[in-house]
C-alpha cells in the first residue's frame, strides 16, 4: 500500500512540474513585447523569443508593438500665420519602439491595452502640434510644400511622443481645407500665372522665328539687310 502510494504521489508531483513548466514557458511573438515583473528591480522584456518566469512570484504584461495607423484631424478651423482659418487631415503611423529605454516609457501607460487606446492618446498629442504647426506657417507655404509641413509637425510631436515610448513612422498630409474658397483661389491664381507664362514664351518665340526668317541669307547667300532711305 505505500509503494503504491508513493508511486500516486510521484505521478502527481510530475504532473504538477509539467504544469508548472507549462506556465513558466512563454514565447513573445515579434509585434508584442512581454514584460516579466517581479523578482526583479528591473523587468525582463521578451520580444520575438521565448523566457521563463516564475508562476506567483512574477506576472506578465504584454505591450502592442504592431504598427498603428491614425487619421489625425483637426477638429476646428485653426487660424495660419496670415490668419486664414484652414482645417488639416493627416494619415500618420505611429508604434511603440523596441528600443529598452522607451519600453519602459510605455510600460508606465500602455500595459494590456489594445491599439485603440494607444491611438487615441497619439492622435490627441499629434493634433496638439498640428494645430502649433498651422499656427506659424502661411496657408501659401503649407500648400505649396506639404513635405515641409509634415516634417515640422513630425519634428514638434516626436518629443512628446518618446516621452510616452512612441516612434512616428510616417506623417503624410491628406489635406489642407477652408470654407471660404481660399486655397481653391491659390490654385486658379496659379494657373493663370503658368498660362500667362507659358503665352509669353510663346509669344517670344514667334518673335524670334518672324527676325530669323527676315534676318537670314539670300537667294545670292549674302546677308539680307534692312536699308532705310
Amino acid at each position: 500500500m505505500t509503494g503504491i502510494s508513493l508511486i500516486i504521489g510521484g505521478i502527481v508531483v510530475v504532473f504538477l512540474l509539467i504544469i508548472l513548466f507549462a506556465n513558466s514557458y512563454l514565447t513573445a511573438p515579434p509585434d508584442k513585447a512581454f514584460i516579466i515583473s517581479g523578482m526583479r528591480k528591473k523587468p525582463k522584456v521578451f520580444i520575438g523569443k521565448a523566457g521563463l518566469r516564475i508562476p506567483f512570484f512574477e506576472r506578465k504584461d504584454v505591450l502592442e508593438l504592431s504598427l498603428i495607423p491614425i487619421d489625425v484631424k483637426t477638429s476646428s478651423a485653426v487660424p495660419t500665420a496670415d490668419f486664414i482659418n484652414i482645417m488639416v487631415d493627416a494619415q500618420v503611423n505611429v508604434n511603440i519602439s523596441s528600443e529598452d529605454d522607451k519600453i519602459q516609457l510605455a510600460s508606465q501607460k500602455f500595459l494590456n491595452q489594445d491599439t485603440e487606446y494607444i491611438a487615441s492618446v497619439a492622435r490627441e498629442v499629434l493634433e496638439g502640434n498640428m494645430r502649433e504647426i498651422v499656427g506659424k506657417m502661411t496657408l501659401q507655404e503649407m500648400v505649396s510644400d506639404r513635405q515641409k509641413f509634415a516634417d515640422l509637425v513630425k519634428e514638434n510631436a516626436d518629443p512628446d511622443l518618446a516621452a510616452m515610448g512612441l516612434d512616428i513612422i510616417s506623417f503624410n498630409v491628406q489635406n489642407f481645407i477652408d470654407n471660404n474658397k481660399v486655397i481653391e483661389n491659390l490654385g486658379v491664381d496659379n494657373i493663370a500665372k503658368i498660362q500667362k507664362k507659358a503665352t509669353n514664351v510663346n509669344t517670344r518665340k514667334d518673335a524670334e522665328v518672324q527676325v530669323s526668317a527676315h534676318s537670314g541669307i539670300n537667294d545670292h547667300g549674302f546677308f539680307d539687310r534692312i536699308v532705310i532711305l
